[in-house]
């Protein structure tokens, strides 16, 4: 299994639906502020904010971005610097107890820097959610290192050669 990236826009920071992509990221860290950080857009931005996907091959979203950015190009950036840091993700479970379900969002030195993109009935379902999507963006780390594109150049990121 293959994974790339894909980027979700809104209209404003204000918008439904970025409220919504955002607030996954606000439980997580209204639960663990005390060992884990995120670096948010001004909330003051006005115009278009965007966030990345981590889909697999199917079309399936596997995870999502913990920020939105003020461009393509900023979501595009830290998409990127996802990638540099991909050994040193660990994934943690998040449990949410008014709906009895579980979640997962992951670190690199207690930054936020990948979240779920779907809960799950339980904490090891989850926790292995969070591991294959890692494990993805290790794969694509190491494929954009090496330039090795298989052909395909969307699935290889070749966007991200380091």
């Amino acid at each position: 299994m293959s994974a790339h990236f894909l980027y979700a826009r809104f209209p404003t920071l204000q918008h439904r639906t970025a409220l919504d992509w955002m607030r996954t990221a606000s439980e997580v860290l209204a639960l663990h502020a005390e060992r884990v950080h995120l670096h948010t857009i001004d909330a003051a931005h006005a115009g278009p904010v965007v966030g990345w996907r981590l889909m697999s091959d199917n079309h399936r979203e596997l995870a999502r971005s913990c920020g939105l950015y003020p461009s393509e190009r900023g979501a595009h950036d830290a998409a990127g610097e996802l990638l540099t840091r991909a050994a040193d993700i660990i994934v943690h479970s998040a449990p949410e107890p008014r709906v009895r379900t579980t979640g997962w969002f992951a670190t690199v030195d207690d930054e936020l820097v990948m979240l779920h993109a779907r809960r799950y009935e339980n904490r090891s379902v989850a926790r292995n959610a969070g591991q294959l999507a890692a494990r993805l963006v290790s794969a694509m780390a190491v494929t954009a290192r090496e330039g090795a594109t298989g052909g395909d150049l969307e699935r290889s990121a070749p966007e991200f050669a380091l």
